[in-house]
């Protein structure tokens, strides 16, 4: 399957590129392919690298290829510097609605 990219222009000022993929293992792999790019990027600029995250089940499969890539193809974090979009307060780190725990059991 093609690639297929489309520039959505939310006003003119704003153009966000989109790619379609047949399905979300396809799409995790390709989003995981441009993180890992650019954390590679960074570490030979001598720079860290800051990560945004998401929680909630869209992401799994996307940190499940990260944490593969980083065991089977030796992507390094050493680099990343990671933060959460949001978080409950005030919540406990180990409650099961943390996302500090979500981060941690399904990427760190």
């Amino acid at each position: 399957m093609s690639i297929k990219l489309y520039n959505a222009s939310i006003n003119s000022l704003e153009k966000i590129d989109v790619a379609i993929k047949q399905d979300v293992i396809s799409g995790s792999k390709y989003i995981a392919n441009l993180i890992a790019d650019l954390i590679r990027s960074k570490q030979a600029s001598n720079e860290p690298c800051v990560l945004g995250l998401a929680t909630g089940s869209s992401p799994k499969t996307l940190y499940a290829e990260l944490v593969r890539m980083h065991k089977e193809e030796g992507l390094s974090f050493k680099n990343v510097i990671t933060f959460n979009l949001d978080e409950y307060y005030p919540i406990s780190r180990e409650a099961v609605q943390s996302y500090y725990r979500f981060m941690h059991t399904h990427l760190f």
